[in-house]
């Protein structure tokens, strides 16, 4: 079955964007498709009811952003997506007069999956409509097909900070190691070498399949590596 869900465009705020999303790629792709089907201009008042929060996601349209060749995977993907996707939060982080305030947000109320009917539902929690409808600046948006076939999460994050951080169609970014890790969840274990050349320029390479011109130049203090400048231009 064909389906059109690669012309849905995905809009969210900055904020969300940048936050630590806590989500496995299926997570993310399920997360994602939710996302391109609320309506961004809306008020968020228009989402206080529960239906409208609840958004189906079909097999088929997972099948096309995976680009799987068989419609099953899409169904096994989505059911084990649905399994602790519940519980996921989002970590976000603002500056206070008083030090770092850390807010955590379920993405979802509730996650169901049909068996036989090749569909999913999940209802976004009323807390995290505010970051995805009744926006008006400092938004990221792209259209659902610019994801399709990604092999790593940590490249859809990388492209999401890449066009919430553009002016048009490129930009310039200069980031602290420690800042890099945060965003990306890099988990502890990898050093500074690990995290340039195991995440990052994997991730960078795969945009660049992508026809992404990105550049990346790191900046050293004492010797070691501390911060990294991305220059990039989008497609």
């Amino acid at each position: 079955m064909k389906t059109t869900i690669g012309k849905n465009t995905v809009t969210m705020k900055n904020t969300l964007t940048r936050a630590a999303q806590n989500l496995s790629l299926a997570e993310k792709r399920i997360i994602t498709l939710g996302i391109s089907k609320i309506d961004a201009r809306q008020s968020k008042t228009v989402y206080k009811d529960e239906k409208k929060r609840t958004i189906t996601i079909t097999a088929s349209e997972y099948q096309t952003i995976a680009n799987l060749k068989h419609e099953l995977n899409a169904y096994r993907e989505l059911q084990a997506g649905t399994e602790k996707i519940g519980k996921k939060q989002l970590t976000i982080k603002t500056e206070t007069m008083r030090g770092k305030k850390i807010t955590r947000i379920n993405w979802v109320e509730q996650a169901t999956y049909e068996q036989g009917k090749g569909k999913i539902k999940i209802c976004f929690t009323n807390k995290i409509m505010p970051y995805l409808c009744a926006i008006e600046n400092r938004f990221t948006t792209y259209k659902i097909n610019e994801t399709t076939n990604i092999k790593s999460v940590y490249t859809w994050r990388l492209m999401e900070f890449f066009i919430s951080w553009s002016k048009e169609k490129e930009g310039q970014r200069k980031i602290s190691i420690k800042e890099i890790k945060e965003m990306l969840e890099i988990p502890n274990s990898y050093e500074t070498g690990g995290t340039i050349a195991r995440i990052i320029k994997p991730a960078i390479k795969e945009l660049e399949k992508r026809n992404w011109k990105i550049k990346l130049e790191t900046e050293k203090t004492s010797r070691k590596i501390s911060h990294i400048t991305f220059s990039w231009r989008k497609p």
